[in-house]
């Protein structure tokens, strides 16, 4: 099965804490783990659609997995994060919508949603998660 990535949009708290970390107040944000939720989706209609996740948001919307499994790759002005659900994470089969990057404060930096999909205990589950930064 080829490799999906989903496009992650960088949030506010990104760029505040970038500052803090520029002004030398703080360390720069460094990915260090992630969440999935079932939220921002739109099932208004007859077919769900994924919403964008708020620029100001501090929180997945209900948060179902929050680990530690995550490892990130600069590639030029992008970075690749590679977010893995092991096996047995959840009891049941769960679906979600959103996946967050946090970084090593535990603030919510990039966030993406997308059509829902279902994690089984069974398997293991691996997100590829893009994130670019303006250029401009």
């Amino acid at each position: 099965m080829a490799d999906i990535w989903k496009q992650a949009r960088v949030l506010g708290a990104f760029y505040d804490r970038l500052a803090e970390g520029v002004a030398g107040q703080t360390a720069c944000p460094q990915i260090q783990s992630f969440g999935v939720c079932y939220g921002w989706i739109d099932t208004s209609g007859e077919t769900p659609v994924p919403e964008e996740p708020p620029f100001d948001a501090a929180s997945l919307p209900g948060t179902l997995i929050h680990s530690g499994l995550v490892t990130a790759e600069p590639s030029g002005k992008s970075v690749l994060a590679t977010a893995v659900i092991p096996e047995g994470a959840v009891a049941e089969p769960t679906q979600v919508t959103a996946i967050g990057l946090y970084d090593q404060t535990d603030t919510l930096v990039a966030a993406v949603s997308f059509l829902p999909e279902w994690i089984t205990p069974d398997k293991r589950y691996e997100h590829l998660i893009h994130m670019t930064f303006p250029e401009e």
